[in-house]
């Protein structure tokens, strides 16, 4: 009868025991599974973004890439994705963002209506305000184009400043001479050999920060109203599946930020120096 017993409290053990293996078992193939299902999701959630650089706003030597990019990925990390940006000559970016099928969108452009073969915009996430930059001694007006008639222009070359200042250089309304940087524009504006030099209004402060002397920076101002207004946009590749929905879903953040006011702090902060 003992041995009975001692035979039957084994089987019992055995089975509790074999059991409970099948149940730790099942446990560790679950883990496994929502691991490698967790795993599998953050990794397809990754956004790849092809950019140009454009201090102030995009730049890949500045914190979280520039206010913009900031923007734009801290909108997405909202929609649960975490973007990537991919840095290139802007000569290329179109066509790598168009047709080499690696990005998910590419950033930021103006709309032109042939661009909309190959992207489809978002709504508005940068507005270029363009002034006037001028040396403070001068005293020049330059609050609307009907104010600089007879003046000397720097610029930046294959650039537009708007169809309309276009025009009044092609019809000899003003002069312009264009250089390749930024700089060499501010450099020809102390030397006198420019009265105004059209350019937006951030980069320009950017590179007075960067660019010049305290002193010489101190010597140049620029027009409080904007001659120009540019709207710029995130797009997204026509021939990638998902760029609708990413729009969609994009637009909606964007839309949200506006209305609390959490999108005007990345521009205040640029302000205040901090990318």
């Amino acid at each position: 009868m003992l041995v009975q017993t001692i035979q039957l409290f084994s089987l019992r053990a055995l089975k509790g025991a074999c059991i409970l293996a099948i149940q730790l078992f099942m446990i560790m193939a679950l883990w496994l599974a929502l691991s490698c299902s967790l795993a599998f999701a953050t990794q397809a959630r990754v956004l790849n973004i092809v950019v140009g650089e454009w201090p102030p706003f995009v730049s890949e030597q500045s914190k979280h890439h520039g206010p913009v990019a900031h923007l734009i990925s801290d909108l997405f990390k909202d929609a649960g994705y975490q973007v990537n940006y991919h840095f290139a000559p802007w000569g290329r970016v179109y066509s790598l963002a168009a047709s080499s099928q690696l990005y998910d969108a590419t950033a930021v452009w103006m709309y032109k209506p042939e661009r909309l073969r190959d992207f489809l915009f978002s709504a508005p996430v940068l507005q270029e305000q363009f002034v006037f930059f001028s040396l403070k001694s001068r005293q020049l007006q330059a609050e609307n184009l009907a104010q600089i008639v007879g003046m000397r222009l720097g610029g930046d070359i294959a650039y537009s400043y708007g169809p309309e200042l276009d025009k009044m250089v092609a019809d000899g309304k003003v002069s312009q001479q264009r250089v390749t940087s930024v700089k060499q524009n501010f450099s020809k504006l102390l030397r006198g050999r420019i009265d105004l030099y059209p350019q937006e209004m951030h980069i320009g402060l950017a590179e007075l920060r960067s660019e010049l002397d305290p002193a010489s920076a101190a010597l140049i101002t620029y027009s409080k109203v904007p001659f120009l207004r540019n709207d710029s946009f995130v797009m997204f590749p026509r021939n990638m599946p998902d760029s609708d929905r990413l729009r969609v879903e994009f637009n909606q953040l964007l839309e949200q930020a506006i209305a609390s006011g959490r999108y005007q702090e990345y521009f205040d902060r640029l302000e205040q120096g901090e990318y």
